[in-house]
């Protein structure tokens, strides 16, 4: 067989794996989540799977959130892991979180492809991964 053909078989096989990698580690309630649904409806979804805690919490599994004023509209990012973990309490690197985008209280994007493209064209400072 030809070298060639056994390099680009296996490049295609791997570039197929990788997507199929990334697609499985996206959270099920994230892939949940539609555009233009309201915060309050977002943390609903993605608390879903929740048991009850001890003590009341606002934004039960959500990690960490930031909040943005950009040309006057109010941009939030709420972070959040597969595992509910909490920030102070949990230790997670910020490639394991998954970004989801509000803007003025409506799901605008999510994940770290629409965030990088978010920040990058607002100019907005992100954590490096």
């Amino acid at each position: 067989m030809n070298d060639f053909s056994v390099r680009r078989r296996s490049l295609v096989l791997a570039a197929m794996s990788a997507a199929t990698l990334l697609a499985a580690c996206q959270d099920k309630r994230v892939k949940q989540l539609d555009t233009g649904i309201t915060r309050d409806s977002a943390l609903t979804v993605i608390g879903q799977d929740l048991k009850p805690s001890a003590g009341p919490d606002s934004f039960p599994n959500v990690y960490k959130r930031s909040r943005y004023l950009i040309a006057g509209k109010n941009y939030e990012v709420l972070y959040f892991t597969s595992d509910n973990e909490k920030q102070g309490k949990d230790s997670v690197k910020t490639k394991n979180l998954t970004p989801v985008v509000f803007r003025e209280n409506k799901l605008i994007g999510k994940g770290w492809d629409f965030w990088d493209s978010l920040s990058k064209a607002n100019n907005i400072p992100v954590e490096k991964r």
